[in-house]
Formats: structure tokens, C-alpha cells, sequence
């Protein structure tokens, strides 16, 4: 099993279409997280937005199951999916996505919610639980709180927080994006 775990990736910024499809050839996960702000989506006549984006990875990754959760830039985008007849049944659309790989739990959400400890319990992930949050502009895994920052895929972020996640069954890691 692979998981691919992506943040604030700001689609239709020019770079991100051929940044997504190098990360994706790359890598080739089985899942594809879209772990928050993956483009602006606030009202209806912003659905196309996320359509694309959803057409953009599916056209790259066929296979994968994709996984879409809600961002501060684009609280709307749940409904959009579940509007759209083709992604409603394939596409996972949520706030908090649950990957239980190995016997361990990543709860992997955007992480705008606040406070890391007060985000731990509104969710009930335990002590030995991994938390992945998109929103800070850091690229970095704390080993002693247990939570991995994956930053974003947009040049908008500094050079040191482009990245992005990678969960295999034995291990994870982050990839620095560099270009």
C-alpha cells in the first residue's frame, strides 16, 4: 500500500498540473490524499474549480482512489463532489480522513483547526497516533508529538515547506519539491 498526501496545492496555478503529474509518475500511491486548499472553492459558481482538479489526477492516476479534504480556501468543494454525478460514488470527500496502515493511525486533516493537543482530542486520536496537517508552512515530521507537517505544493510556500507526504506499510517519509 502507498498513500500519496498532498496540501494546499492551489489549482489552476500555472506550475501545479505538470508538479502534480511528476509527483504522481513518481510515486505511484494507490491513494491520493488532497489534504486541504487544493483550489478556492467558496460558493456554486466555483464547483467547476474542483471538477478539474479531480479530472487533472484522475486523468493521471487512474487507478488510485482519491481522497478530498476540506480546506479553509475551499469550504465548499464536499458539496461540489457530492453534486457532481461521476465523483459523487468514487471520490472520498471529508474533513478528517482516517488511514490505518500497519497497526498505526494517521488522522490527516488540514489543521487549521488550532492548537495541536486541543486538535488531538476534538478528534480522539491517542498518544501514539500520527496527526498530518497541511496548513502550517513547514515540511518537517515532530517524532516527539507525533505530527507531520506536509506543507503545500504551491510556489506560493518558501522553498523548505514544498513538499509532500509518502505512507507505505512500513514506513513514512516527506519529499522536498524542488523546482
Amino acid at each position: 500500500m502507498k498513500l500519496l498526501v498532498m496540501g494546499n496545492i492551489r489549482f489552476p496555478e500555472p506550475h501545479v498540473e505538470s508538479t502534480l503529474s511528476s509527483i504522481i509518475k513518481k510515486e505511484e500511491p494507490e491513494t491520493i490524499v488532497l489534504d486541504g486548499d487544493t483550489t478556492q472553492c467558496y460558493w456554486d459558481y466555483e464547483c467547476p474549480r474542483v471538477i478539474d482538479v479531480l479530472y487533472v489526477i484522475r486523468s493521471l492516476a487512474p487507478w488510485a482512489q482519491i481522497v478530498y479534504i476540506q480546506g479553509d480556501m475551499d469550504p465548499h468543494a464536499i458539496k461540489c463532489i457530492m453534486a457532481e454525478p461521476r465523483y459523487r460514488e468514487e471520490i472520498i470527500a471529508t474533513t478528517t480522513y482516517i488511514a490505518e496502515i500497519s497497526s498505526t493511525k494517521y488522522f490527516i486533516l488540514h489543521g487549521h483547526q488550532g492548537d495541536i493537543d486541543q486538535l488531538r482530542r476534538s478528534i480522539s486520536a491517542g498518544p501514539w497516533d500520527w496527526l498530518v496537517v497541511a496548513q502550517h508552512k513547514r515540511l518537517e515530521i515532530d517524532k516527539l508529538a507525533r505530527v507531520i507537517y506536509i506543507g503545500g505544493v504551491t510556489k506560493e510556500f518558501p522553498p523548505e515547506a514544498r513538499g509532500y507526504l509518502v505512507i507505505t506499510d512500513s514506513t513514512h517519509y516527506i519529499r522536498q519539491i524542488r523546482s
